[in-house]
């Protein structure tokens, strides 16, 4: 059976995520650099690349685990959204940081082939040691509901 999206509103609304902690390793950045061809690593900051990474990472659960509490079956399509970057300081290489998550909104629509798409947006806020927010990632994942 089909979970409603009133049902996942009411369950996940304001879900507060375990979050999780990164320390962006030298090497890591240094990889991601030569992957997207930049050389912000030279410079000690880490790339803006590294704010979805430590969304990811600091979530506080894994993809599966959002499509568990999303109700996702396995005839569900997950699809990724969009993800939205503030970033107020540059991530530095070498630096520790920690998140907090959570699901900030949870919706729905029928696209136009008749299917059922929700979504869940989760925000990932990112600190720096003395807990200055460097930033944060809002990502929206999307299930395209099978049909039933």
């Amino acid at each position: 059976m089909t979970i409603t999206v009133d049902v996942l509103k009411e369950r996940l609304t304001g879900k507060a995520l375990p979050g999780g902690s990164i320390l962006i390793e030298a090497h890591e950045a240094a990889i991601i650099d030569d992957a997207l061809r930049a050389t912000d690593t030279a410079a000690g900051i880490a790339h803006p690349f590294w704010f979805i990474a430590a969304s990811l990472r600091c979530m506080g659960i894994s993809v599966d685990q959002l499509c568990e509490l999303a109700g996702k079956s396995e005839s569900d399509l997950l699809l990724f959204g969009r993800c939205d970057v503030e970033q107020q300081q540059p991530l530095l290489v070498g630096s520790a940081y920690t998140a907090t998550a959570s699901i900030a909104d949870v919706g729905s629509k029928t696209t136009r082939d008749g299917s059922r798409l929700d979504h869940l947006d989760v925000i990932v806020t990112i600190s720096d040691a003395a807990g200055d927010v460097a930033g944060s990632v809002t990502s929206r994942y999307l299930f395209k509901r099978g049909n039933r």
